[in-house]
């Protein structure tokens, strides 16, 4: 179980990185062929619409990028644009530019499902294309998550089409496993369900640090 944290060093921990960055875009540190996203770790503007950032998706990207030494891109400024919805994004560009390097093999792009959602956790993996080099990885986060009585989602109600950061990278790069995941923001942003969170945590250190093996 996490037990090198609280609630308070997380998301410490997510206000450092963002006013550290905040003038740029986006930020890439570079680290293993794992590559974690969160496209919206500040708030973004779709289609002329102004939404808020999901500040669980960097808290916990930042988290794992820390602790197993993963690669790690993130959006850090709002430029009035949407990084994962974005026909044309920098964002985009520069995990791409990474992938062409040889150096990413694995995108988990990080969001955060509203706490109105009854899931705990969904999972996009557009119909099965984006994980198709691998279900095992995929299967073994499902049942890791169901085991733990975390309720799950797939493709329902995001199913991380062709327009998305993992979607866009599988139609671009075939050989790179991509996968969306969205935590409620009901677990991520209340420190009143802190040990859920925590428990979480624990499954996906475990599991990401299980992908190269």
């Amino acid at each position: 179980m996490v037990n090198d944290l609280s609630f308070e060093k997380l998301h410490n921990n997510r206000k450092l990185f963002l006013k550290q960055n905040d003038n740029v875009g986006h930020k890439v540190i570079e680290g293993s062929n794992i590559l974690l996203s969160a496209p919206h770790a500040v708030s973004q503007v779709r289609l002329g619409k102004n939404k808020v950032a999901e500040i669980g998706s960097i808290t916990t990207a930042l988290y794992l990028k820390n602790k197993l030494g993963c690669s790690l891109i993130a959006k850090t400024k709002n430029l009035n644009d949407d990084a994962n919805f974005d026909m044309v994004s920098e964002y985009k560009d520069d995990i791409k530019k990474l992938i062409a390097l040889n150096k990413v093999d694995y995108v988990i792009d990080f969001h955060g499902l509203a706490a109105t959602r009854d899931l705990d956790v969904n999972i996009g993996t557009h119909l099965g294309k984006n994980i198709e080099n691998n279900i095992e990885i995929f299967e073994r986060l499902v049942r890791e998550l169901e085991k733990n009585n975390f309720s799950v989602g797939i493709d329902q109600p995001f199913m991380a089409g062709s327009q998305t950061v993992s979607g866009d990278v599988k139609n671009t790069f075939a050989r790179v496993w991509t996968i969306q995941i969205e935590i409620n923001c009901g677990i991520t942003n209340n420190k009143n369900n802190f040990v859920k969170y925590a428990k979480l945590l624990n499954i996906l250190t475990n599991w990401i640090g299980s992908i190269n093996k």
